[in-house]
Order: structure tokens, then C-alpha cells, then sequence
């Protein structure tokens, strides 16, 4: 490798400083900074940072495509609607806006004069003698289909600026695509490949949602769901399914979304297996501390999968993918129980791949069954699809046979039939869940069905989150493309688009292998089943009733860089290059996407916030009964109630003005009644 010039090494590392010194404006700003603003300056300092790195090393273009690569992408998510459906701004809206829109034409400009020099005709040729033009028309229209959500333009009819946005978010996709294919072309800053043990990945997988968690998530639950898991996991911690039902007076303030009073009990009713894993770390007050160690857990659980189907280097890569994926990293840092059921799938999958080899096949397969039973309890369709799938895999795949089957059986059943209990308890039927009670008492009988009708859906209307009552295949078609945009936006959080690696296995992939196929029916299966359900949600954090086929994306995305390597020679260092830029992504998945949502939508998302928390820390209610104003979502208060109102906490009842104060201080006898307003605003009506 040649050695950089003096004067080039000196060049990087000032523009390395310069990226430090850039990072540290963005801890302690001189002047006050918009959140998107301060983030933007982040960008800059890794962008600076990585050029002024590779100026070092003698990587000049590669600098140069580097610096742009980041802060191209970064302009464009400048640009972008954060919340429920990301939108571009197609024209700039303020003068930052038109920067950040010149720096994407710079972008372009950069890698154009870049190619030139490198011979755009013979690169050209060489591409479509390895790709085939095909095949490469193919992949940049399935890029363009899905470069943009869909549900918010059908909402109100607006065909025309739907596809405005699928044209110019598909330029942009290719734009970015083509600064990558230059970096390709250059000489890296890299001379080598290095190899990481997979705890590394993992580790910071659980540094990475924990800081997420307490920087965006602010430890918070974000939907209401949230507020009545943490309510279950109090109960269950403390041995009870319910607790007694509260004052008659203090009802009206404590009515929220999947909480219940009946015959004189008061419960959650969410599915049991999340909160049942949730309740050791809510009595130990760190409830959010369980996700991030599951999204760990199933880093090294995908990695030991992948390492016995594919061998070590695509090991490596589903391990980076994961630790550097937007998508988990969001989930391990919520309060939901998708992180739960994608480690429990993973080690029930470990389990009967190593159940494959000679002895303890039975136990093996047994503790296979105990996880797809759990994932049953938390999400019982999840549990019924990826439990079935694998069945059939345990009985007709590998050394299948009835007896093992029936091992993989036993272990569904055992904690499978937990949730049939717990039915039983709540409901008075096994086959009745206190869900389907409570969303049959609050909308209409069948409304939260699986299916197509035209009473399934909720009361009303739900905007572009329920586009027509009821539900059917044209509802179905349009939810499916819906997730797929937002697949393609948070999986990776790359800028080219993070369904490229997956387009690329079914395109260039050669000799695919059975458990590839396997992993496209565990996510097709997924996907298609999910269609039959009204609601397609993507508003929180991606897909999340696709979040079970994460691994199986994972994998395919890993198989199609395999086959993207296999198509270009080795010599002259092309993998490196190549490897290089994968690493880029990666990094700009992890430290400019993911913080950009942190930012951007992540906090105080869904008008939850933390001023009912710190002053309960600060001892500012003492036992008191405290009437809240509608400030905010209600849940940021309720989440701090006590099932059973403990005589030294505060109680917490949303202030609806028909409250009787005299009958409340007769039900809760010495204790003062004090109104709070917490004084918050949500982020728009700051000004």
C-alpha cells in the first residue's frame, strides 16, 4: 500500500480534529439549536471525521465520496417528515432546507465526475456483462416502487403526489447507489479485514438500545399499550392476575386503553407472556433494562444460526447487520414484547439445528417447544406461525421424524397452555381471551377479527392508519405495500435503501440453499398472513407484526452480499472496497439514521413525557391524590399508579371535571387533593 504524503496526513488528521471539535459543539452548543439542527452538526462531525480518517490512510476520493455519501443521506432525512409516514419535502421548505438540498446535488455532482474519470462506458459494459441490464432494471424499479409510504396519499386521493414522491425518492435512492458503486471503485482506507469476536456485536447492541432507551425513549412508554403492559407486570410481580377494582369515585379518572374494571376486579388485559417476563425487572424498578439484553441475546443466537448454515463470514455480517439495525435497536429500546419473541424464536431455532446432531435431540427439542409455547403466550399468532413452521421443519426437515416432533410438541403445549389458564381465569373460557372481551365490549362483537368483512376494523375512523370499513383485499394490497416502504426505510436506515441486499440474493444469488428457502417462507408466511389483520402498523417503529421476520431478512440480506461479492473478481483488492462500503452503510444506519429518529420522532413520541415522573422524584405530591390535567397523554402520569394504591405514594386521576372530590376523599381517607398541570407542550406548538 503506498504511503499517504506528509501533507495529505496532515490534511486528515485536521479534518479529523475538526470532526471532534464538531461533535463536542453538539454536547455543549454555543447557542441554542433545534434538535434537528444539533443532529445535523453530529453528521458533520462523523462525515468530517471519516473523510479526515481516510485522507490519512491515502484514501483522497474515497474521502471525498465518504464526506458526501453521509451528509447527502443526512440532507435528505433533513428534508423528510419524521413522524407516522416519512415524507420528503419536495421543495425546500427554509433556507436550511435548500443547504441541505444542495448538498445532495453535490452528492451527485461528486460521484458523477468520479465515474467519469474512472470511464462511465467501460463501467458500464463490465456492469451489465456481470449483472445483466436486465436484472439491474429489475432491482432499481423494485428500489423506486417501495422509496415511499403509500397509505397517506390513498387517504386523501392523492395519486399524483404519490407518485411524484416514489419518482424523486427513487432518484435519490439511485443517487446514493451510485456514490456507493464509486467508493467501490477507489482506493479504500481499509488495507485489510478484521474479525470481531460476536460478543462484540452484541454488547454493543445492549449499549446501543440502552442509550436509545434513556437519550430518545427516555425509559417511557410511547403507546398506550406500553402503559398496560407495565400495569400487568406490577400485578404479576406481585403474585396477583388483578387487583381490587378502585373507588367508584376515582374511576372515571383512571379509564385507559386496555385497563378494566369488572366484578369488582381491576386488570390488564393484554396477552400475559410479555409482562410475565417483565415483572422480575419491574420490581426491581428497571423494566426498560429487558429488552436491551434480549436484543443482545439475539444477536448471538443469530449469529451462532447463521455460523452452521453459512460459515463464519456471513456470520460476521448478519451479526453487524443486527447490532447496526434501526429496526431492533427501536424495538430493544421500547417497552413492547417484539424483542422477546425474536430471541425466543432464535433460541427455540438453536435448539433444533443443534438437535440435528447425535444425542439429547429430545431435550434439545423439548426447550425448542418451550419457546415457540412463550411466544404463543405473547403473541399468539406469532406463536401460531413461527410454531407451526418450525414443526413441520422438526417433523419433515433434517432427521425429522413423529417422536421428535412430538418432543418439539410437549414443549409448545407446557407454556403454550398458559395462556389457555390464563383465559380461563380472566374470561371464565380457555379459548376466550380478555382482549377479545374488552375490544368486543368497546367497539362491536368480531370487530378486532382476523380476516376480511365489512364490520372488522374499529369504530370510526382511524385516518390512513384504517383507510375504509372493514377490511379487504384492496385494504390488504395497499397495507402490505405500505410496509414494505417502511421496511425498505428502517431496517437497515440506509440511504440506498435497506431491502437492496435482499432484491440482490433473488436476483444474483447462485446455488441457493434449502435453509434459504426456508427463510424466504418464514417471512413470506409472515408478511402474507399479516395481510388478513386490518391493521397495519408502521407508525411506532417499523413493521412491527413483521418483526419475527427480521432474522430471516437478515439472512437473505447476508446471502445477497455473498452474492454480489461472487460476481466481482477478487484481485486488487475489490472485496476490501467492497466490505468498506458495506461498512459505511452500516454506520450510517447506526449513527445517522437511528440517531435522526431518536431525535426526530422518537422523543416524547405520542405526547408522552417526563415531567409527572421528575416531580414525583422530586417529592412534590407526597401521598395526595393528584388531578391531572389533559396535558399530554394521559398514560405519562397513570404509568406511575400503584394497582394498589400504597398509602405512602400519590395517586394519579386524570382531572375530566366531573370528578366528586367528597367522594373521593371518603374513599381515600387523609390524603389532600392537589391539581397538577404539568405546563408541557408538545414539540410542534413550541413555536
Amino acid at each position: 500500500m503506498a504511503t499517504p504524503s506528509r501533507s495529505a496526513g496532515l490534511a486528515g488528521g485536521a479534518l479529523a480534529a475538526l470532526g471532534v471539535a464538531a461533535f463536542a459543539a453538539t454536547l455543549f452548543p454555543p447557542v441554542a439549536l433545534e434538535p434537528v439542527d444539533r443532529w445535523a452538526l453530529s453528521v458533520l462531525a462523523l462525515a468530517l471525521f471519516v473523510a479526515g480518517q481516510s485522507l490519512r490512510r491515502g484514501a483522497g476520493r474515497f474521502a471525498i465520496l465518504g464526506f458526501f455519501f453521509l451528509t447527502g443521506g443526512a440532507a435528505q432525512l433533513y428534508m423528510t417528515e419524521p413522524l407516522w409516514f416519512p415524507a420528503l419535502h419536495l421543495k425546500p421548505q427554509n433556507a436550511r432546507e435548500w443547504i441541505a438540498a444542495a448538498v445532495m446535488a453535490a452528492e451527485g455532482a461528486v460521484a458523477l465526475l468520479t465515474l467519469a474519470r474512472l470511464g462511465i462506458g467501460r463501467l458500464a459494459a463490465e456492469a451489465g456483462r456481470r449483472l445483466g441490464w436486465g436484472r439491474i432494471a429489475i432491482f432499481l424499479a423494485l428500489t423506486t416502487l417501495f422509496a415511499s409510504p403509500i397509505l397517506n396519499y390513498v387517504g386523501r386521493g392523492a395519486g399524483a403526489a404519490y407518485a411524484a414522491h416514489v419518482v424523486v425518492g427513487g432518484a435519490l435512492l439511485s443517487l446514493h447507489l451510485v456514490v456507493l458503486i464509486a467508493m467501490s471503485l477507489v482506493k479504500s482506507p481499509v488495507s485489510g479485514l478484521y474479525r470481531l469476536s460476536p460478543v462484540a456485536p452484541a454488547a454493543f447492541t445492549v449499549a446501543a438500545s440502552l442509550a436509545l432507551g434513556a437519550f430518545a425513549f427516555q425509559h417511557l412508554p410511547h403507546v398506550e399499550d406500553e402503559v398496560a403492559y407495565l400495569f400487568q407486570a406490577k400485578t404479576f410481580a406481585a403474585g396477583a392476575l388483578s387487583v381490587p377494582a378502585p373507588p367508584l369515585a376515582a374511576q372515571p379518572g383512571l379509564d385507559y386503553y386496555l385497563l378494566q374494571v369488572r366484578g369488582g376486579r381491576w386488570f390488564s388485559t393484554s396477552v400475559p407472556g410479555w409482562p410475565l417476563a417483565l415483572a422480575p425487572f419491574e420490581a426491581l424498578g428497571v423494566p426498560w433494562l429487558l429488552n436491551p439484553i434480549l436484543a443482545g441475546l439475539s444477536v448471538l443466537l443469530a449469529y451462532a444460526i447463521a455460523l452452521r448454515r453459512l460459515g463464519r463470514d456471513q456470520a460476521d455480517l448478519v451479526a453487524l447487520m443486527m447490532a447496526s439495525s434501526p429496526w431492533l435497536l427501536a424495538a430493544a429500546a421500547s417497552l413492547m414484547p417484539h424483542t422477546l419473541t425474536l430471541a425466543l424464536m432464535l433460541f427455540g431455532w438453536w435448539m433444533v439445528i443443534r438437535a440435528e446432531g447425535a444425542g439429547r435431540a429430545g431435550r434439545r427439542l423439548f426447550a425448542a417447544g418451550l419457546a415457540f409455547g412463550w411466544i404463543f403466550l405473547t403473541r399468539p399468532l406469532d406463536g401460531l406461525i413461527l410454531g407451526g413452521l418450525t414443526g413441520i421443519w422438526v417433523l419433515a426437515g433434517p432427521r425429522g421424524s413423529v417422536a421428535r416432533a412430538a418432543a418439539y410438541a410437549a414443549g409448545c403445549v407446557v407454556t403454550g397452555a398458559l395462556l389457555l389458564l390464563h383465559n380461563l381465569a380472566m374470561t371464565g373460557s380457555p379459548l376466550r381471551m380478555a382482549l377479545s372481551d374488552y375490544l368486543d365490549g368497546h367497539w362491536a362483537p368480531g370487530a378486532n377479527a382476523f380476516g376480511f368483512g365489512p364490520d372488522i376494523g374499529p369504530p370510526g375512523r382511524w385516518g390512513a392508519l384504517d383507510l375504509w370499513p372493514g377490511h379487504g383485499p384492496a385494504e390488504a394490497a395497499l397495507n402490505t405495500i405500505n410496509l414494505t416502504a417502511s421496511l425498505q426505510f428502517d431496517l437497515l436506515g440506509w440511504s440506498v435503501g435497506s431491502l437492496a441486499l435482499i432484491y440482490a440474493f433473488f436476483l444474483w444469488a447462485r446455488g441457493k440453499r434449502v435453509f434459504d428457502w426456508a427463510m424466504v417462507a418464514v417471512a413470506a408466511t409472515v408478511i402474507l398472513v399479516m395481510a388478513f389483520y386490518w391493521f397495519a402498523d408502521s407508525y411506532y417503529f417499523g413493521p412491527r407484526y413483521w418483526f419475527l421476520a427480521a432474522f430471516p431478512l437478515f439472512y437473505l440480506s447476508a446471502r445477497g452480499y455473498d452474492a454480489l461479492r461472487a460476481r466481482f473478481p477478487a484481485g486488487e483488492g475489490a472485496h476490501v472496497r467492497i466490505d468498506s462500503i458495506l461498512a459505511l452503510s452500516c454506520l450510517f444506519g447506526l449513527l445517522v439514521f437511528t440517531p435522526w429518529r431518536g431525535a426526530m420522532k422518537y422523543f416524547e413520541y405520542g405526547n408522552f413525557h417526563t415531567s409527572y415522573r421528575r416531580a414525583l422524584a422530586a417529592g412534590t405530591f407526597g401521598n395526595a391524590i393528584v388531578l391531572v390535567a389533559k396535558n399530554g397523554e394521559p398514560g405519562s402520569a397513570f404509568m406511575l399508579n400503584d394497582p394498589w394504591f400504597a398509602a405512602d405514594r400519590p395517586i394519579f386521576l386524570l382531572d375530566t371535571g366531573t370528578l366528586d372530590e367528597a367522594a373521593l376523599k371518603a374513599a381515600f381517607p387523609g390524603r389532600a387533593i392537589v391539581r397538577f398541570d404539568a405546563g408541557w407542550q408538545a414539540r410542534d406548538a413550541r413555536g
